[in-house]
């Protein structure tokens, strides 16, 4: 039930939900669409929000490196509820345009008096955040390349912050070091990227991943058409770019704000995700007569958009390992109109699944480490580690072969992840086909996340030999 007041302290909710984040496995944009849920907050309370709680999440690192500059305590062994609220005056200081750097000094330190009511607690916050206010010379410089590297913070293509003090490490000194700060990466995934890509590819993956993601439109073209919708954009004033004749990017954030929604006449996609359906679904002759296994259906995204892609015709089965989760399948099955999806919630992992039938068409859209959708997992860059890729891809190898046992002759097995690790891609998959010599390699595509141009991700389509037997 929503509170009848149509007003919340969005600094006080940020922290807790940052906090939140950072001592549960909980997805940041997930509680932020629940707190605003339960209480009747403004489009632009909302916006702020998000951006605070997003932006604060995937600058940590270096808004952190900003505060161990200036204080004798590191960033660690600060109480919880005081690093909050300075990390939310710094970013407010750097980041956010049209707050005057007074007010986002003032609510941080009135915050810290609310939440700790210790008076010198304050006066820490106090003293920190106009330390940083004053060293701040140029929160908008472009033309800084005669300046020290170590007195600039990426902002945005071709804007920078820069201070008047060399806050950041020697890139001469320590590149991994100077990168991970700089860009708000762990050290050890920018020791891995540099060694893979090398310098120019692995900044360009960070500022990705820092980059405000764009809102990217797919289509439900059983219920509408690409002119027909975007004809209904252009009513309500949101400003539109068409991809193709299925999807379209937008200025808009918030899917609340977009008219169609509910009336299931678009879904939320990625540009790179919906390849995966139509990877799959290549050369399908008798669409109608169709069987498709998706075993790692949650949320539904890929799961939907290949029921539309085949009309409705033939029969779906999704199947995941969370109920939670498989309640949004559900719901955007109903919002849509699909109804050749059947969900079950079952282990697909290795031997598990409850099927004795055989399927044309196979998707394994695996677990991941998410380092190829670092912009929209805002929290994903400081949980995952190099034991979970090498443990994810034992998962993800006994996810493709239990796929592989359930496909027909002649049949079809995508394999996807949304990363962009080798250990986790194209690794897997070379170990699979050694292992199975009646399976061969069809083709694979890898994208790294661009700016403007989709998120990272990895997909290999699998055939299975018709042997004659």
């Amino acid at each position: 039930m929503k509170n009848s007041s149509n007003k919340i302290d969005v600094r006080l909710e940020s922290i807790r939900i940052l906090r939140k984040v950072d001592e549960k496995d909980v997805l940041a944009q997930e509680l932020v669409e629940e707190r605003c849920q339960q209480t009747n907050v403004s489009r632009r309370d909302k916006h702020l929000l998000l951006e605070l709680v997003n932006g604060i999440t995937r600058h940590r690192l270096s808004l952190d490196t900003i505060l161990s500059f200036f204080s004798k305590i590191p960033p660690q062994k600060i109480e919880p509820w005081l690093l909050y609220a300075l990390r939310l005056g710094i970013y407010q200081m750097i980041f956010l345009d049209k707050i005057p750097h007074s007010a986002a000094v003032n609510t941080s330190v009135e915050l810290v008096k609310n939440l700790i009511r210790r008076p010198d607690a304050a006066r820490f916050a106090n003293a920190i955040l106009r330390a940083v206010d004053r060293t701040i010379k140029n929160k908008y410089s472009v033309n800084h390349k005669n300046v020290n590297q170590q007195k600039l913070l990426y902002k945005k293509e071709n804007v920078w912050c820069e201070f008047s003090e060399p806050i950041f490490p020697d890139p001469g000194e320590n590149l991994t070091s100077y990168i991970a700060k700089n860009y708000s990466h762990p050290e050890w995934l920018i020791k891995r990227w540099l060694t893979r890509y090398g310098i120019d590819k692995t900044i360009e993956i960070c500022k990705a991943n820092n980059h405000i993601p764009t809102l990217s439109l797919r289509i439900n073209h059983n219920k509408t058409s690409i002119n027909e919708f975007a004809s209904l954009l252009e009513q309500n004033g949101i400003l539109a770019r068409v991809i193709d004749n299925n999807a379209l990017i937008i200025n808009k954030s918030v899917v609340s704000d977009i008219p169609g929604f509910s009336n299931g006449l678009f879904s939320v996609q990625d540009i790179t995700s919906m390849k995966v359906g139509t990877f799959l679904i290549a050369e399908t002759p008798t669409a109608g007569a169709i069987t498709l296994l998706d075993m790692c259906a949650a949320p539904g995204g890929k799961t939907t958009h290949i029921a539309e892609i085949i009309q409705n015709k033939g029969s779906i089965y999704a199947l995941d390992i969370s109920l939670k989760r498989l309640h949004r399948v559900k719901e955007n099955c109903q919002r849509l109109g699909i109804k050749n999806i059947t969900i079950i919630c079952c282990d697909a992992s290795e031997g598990k699944i409850p099927f004795r039938g055989k399927f044309d068409r196979v998707l394994a859209d695996v677990p991941c480490s998410n380092t190829g959708v670092l912009s929209r997992r805002v929290e994903a860059r400081w949980r995952i580690t190099e034991k979970n890729i090498k443990q994810l891809a034992a998962l993800q190898y006994s996810l493709l072969k239990t796929g592989s046992t359930m496909l027909k002759q002649d049949g079809i097995l995508v394999y996807s992840t949304c990363s962009i690790e080798p250990e986790e891609n194209q690794e897997v998959v070379q170990k699979f086909l050694k292992n199975e010599p009646q399976f061969y390699l069809d083709k694979e595509d890898c994208y790294s996340p661009e700016i403007n141009k989709g998120d990272g991700g990895y997909m290999a389509r699998i055939r299975k030999r018709n042997l004659g037997w």
